[in-house]
């Protein structure tokens, strides 16, 4: 376990240091959809190893964190006990190099016609970000609860 630790955390550092300029021909060019990584990665890498990320916890296959005497919520709920699929390298980190997410784009405007930017757009016009954002080898199964404490901040 320590040891796929390691390696992942090894992963995770080469991405933080790879340039601005990095596309979906120097990482990930099979899959553009994040909800069809995340689904790949439960069903065929995880489905043996239900095992969270930072924390060692074990889960089960309708992605609830199942019940472990080391872990003790800092606020009830269903987000305290639900997998998410956490990016080792946090998505606000790559997607800053995407002018989208900075500047927004046209395309980017909401039914109501609000604009917007950030992450959803860069989704919707980059095609280059959906490629990094759904890239498996920074995707790793993680508390929901601790996830959201991380935030966009690195890991640790």
């Amino acid at each position: 376990m320590k040891n796929l630790t390691s390696i992942i955390i090894s992963l995770a550092l080469v991405f933080l240091f790879i340039s601005p300029g990095f596309t979906a021909d120097h990482g990930n060019t099979i899959n553009p959809s994040f909800s069809k990584a995340k689904k790949f990665l439960e069903r065929q890498v995880y489905h043996d190893h239900r095992i969270t990320f930072y924390c060692g916890y074990p889960f089960s296959p309708d992605k609830k964190i199942l019940p472990c005497d080391n872990y003790t919520p800092k606020k009830e709920g269903k987000h305290a006990r639900l997998l998410e699929w956490e990016q080792i390298v946090p998505a606000h980190a790559f997607g800053q190099s995407f002018r989208e997410w900075r500047n927004g784009h046209p395309d980017c405007v909401s039914n109501k016609g609000k604009v917007f930017k950030g992450r959803n757009c860069a989704r919707k016009v980059a095609i280059p970000f959906r490629y990094t954002e759904s890239d498996m080898y920074n995707l790793v199964p993680a508390v929901g609860e601790i996830s959201g404490l991380r935030s966009n901040y690195s890991s640790p």
